[in-house]
C-alpha cells in the first residue's frame, strides 16, 4: 500500500479515504457515506484510494455508482463484487503471480532503483498484452466485457489488461520491491482522437516524484517488438503534453534525471547533439535507435521524415547503409528507429 495519494488530501478527504480502505479490507460491496463531510468529492477520494491500493480486485471498477441512502446520505456501490471465498481465492492467485514475477525480476540482479524499475517495466512489456477488445467495448458499448482487465489480477494472472490494470500491476510490483507508488486517474489521447479516460503511475524515488505510463510503452513494444521507455520517469511538463489530471491529487513531478534517455545519453538539447547520438548508434552496430529531443528545438517539417532522413544520412556517413523503419512521437519528443 502507498500513501502518495493519501498525502495529497485534506483532513476531511483523508477521513473518507480511510472509510474506503476499511471497505476494501472487508471486501464490502457498499460504503455508506453518511460519515463523510458533504463538501468532499466522494468519487475523487475513491479514485485516490484505489490508486494507492492496487491489490483491490474483488469488484468491477468500471461500475461504481452512488445512490441516496435511507437516512438522507449517500451510498457508494461496488458492482460485480465477488463472494468472500472467491475473493480469497483470487487474492491467492494474484499473490502467486506476483511472487513469480518478483522472482523473475530478481534473477536479473537489479542493484539500483533505476535497474529495479527498468526490470519491472520490461517484465510488463514481456508478459502483459493490451486488451484491445476491452477498450473497444468500453468505447462502443459504454460498459466493460472483461472487468478483470481493469485491475492487477487481469494483468498479472490473466496476462491481459487495459490502462488501469497495467498501472495497478506496476504499482503492486513497485510497492513489493520497496517503492512508494500510486496510480493516477485522468485523461489522455491514447488511441483516440481526443482525450479519454486513462490511468498511469506516480512513483517516489529518493524524495523525488516521477510519472510512469507503462501502458503506452507496452503498446509500443507490441507494435515494434522492442522495449519502449518513452514514458518512463518523466516530469509534469513532459507528460502534460498528452495527459491531463487533477494536479491536486499528485505531488509535483519536476525532474527527469532518471529517465531512460538521460541515463543512456540519448537526450538531445540541440540538433548537433542529435547527430552525435545517431552517429554513436550507427557506429555501435545496434539495430535499435532511441533519442529524445528537448522542448523548443525546432525540427524542419515534416518532422518525422526529417529525422528519419537525418539518421540515414548520418549512418551512411560512417559506412552503415541500411533501410530503416522509424516512429516519431511529437508529444513525447521521442524518436525510435530500427535498421533492417
Amino acid at each position: 500500500m502507498s500513501r502518495i495519494g493519501y498525502n495529497q488530501l485534506s483532513a476531511a478527504e483523508k477521513k473518507a479515504y480511510e472509510q474506503f480502505e476499511r471497505a476494501f479490507n472487508s471486501c464490502s460491496s457498499t460504503v455508506d457515506s453518511n460519515g463523510i463531510d458533504r463538501n468532499v468529492d466522494v468519487m475523487k477520494v475513491l479514485q485516490v484510494a484505489l490508486g494507492d491500493n492496487p491489490q483491490v480486485i474483488y469488484f468491477n471498477k468500471t461500475q461504481i455508482h452512488i445512490s441516496a441512502s435511507l437516512f438522507g446520505g449517500k451510498q457508494v456501490h461496488f458492482s460485480g463484487a465477488v463472494s468472500s471465498s472467491q475473493a480469497r481465492t483470487m487474492q491467492k492467485q494474484l499473490e502467486t503471480a506476483l511472487t513469480k514475477a518478483i522472482e523473475e525480476i530478481e534473477l536479473l540482479n537489479p542493484l539500483s532503483n533505476y535497474d529495479k524499475l527498468i526490470c519491472i517495466y520490461e517484465y510488463l512489456q514481456d508478459n502483459v498484452t493490451y486488451d484491445s477488445k476491452e477498450l473497444e467495448a468500453c468505447c462502443r458499448l459504454g460498459r466493460s466485457v472483461n472487468p478483470m482487465s481493469h485491475n492487477a489480477y487481469g494483468a498479472l494472472v490473466n496476462k491481459k489488461g487495459v490502462c488501469d490494470g497495467i498501472s495497478s500491476a506496476f504499482s503492486l510490483l513497485a510497492q513489493r520491491m520497496g517503492f512508494e507508488c500510486s496510480m493516477v486517474s485522468g485523461k489522455a489521447t491514447f488511441r483516440t482522437s481526443g482525450f479519454s479516460e486513462h490511468a498511469w503511475n506516480v512513483i517516489e524515488i529518493a524524495d523525488n516524484f516521477y510519472h510512469i505510463d507503462a501502458t503506452w510503452d507496452v503498446n509500443h513494444k507490441e507494435q515494434t517488438g522492442e522495449y519502449s521507455y518513452e514514458y518512463f520517469c518523466v516530469n509534469d511538463d513532459s507528460i502534460n503534453r498528452d495527459h491531463d489530471w487533477d494536479i491536486k491529487t499528485t505531488p509535483v513531478c519536476s525532474r527527469e534525471d532518471i529517465s531512460f534517455y538521460i541515463r543512456n545519453r540519448c537526450y538531445a538539447n540541440n540538433l548537433s547533439q542529435l547527430e552525435e547520438i545517431f552517429a554513436r548508434y550507427a557506429k555501435s552496430k545496434q539495430k535499435v535507435v532511441r533519442a529524445k529531443i528537448a522542448d523548443g528545438i525546432a525540427i524542419p517539417e515534416p518532422e518525422d521524415q526529417y529525422l528519419g532522413q537525418k539518421l540515414v544520412n548520418v549512418a551512411s556517413s560512417v559506412g552503415r547503409y541500411a533501410a530503416i523503419k522509424f516512429i516519431w512521437n511529437k508529444n513525447s519528443r521521442c524518436f525510435y528507429a530500427k535498421f533492417d
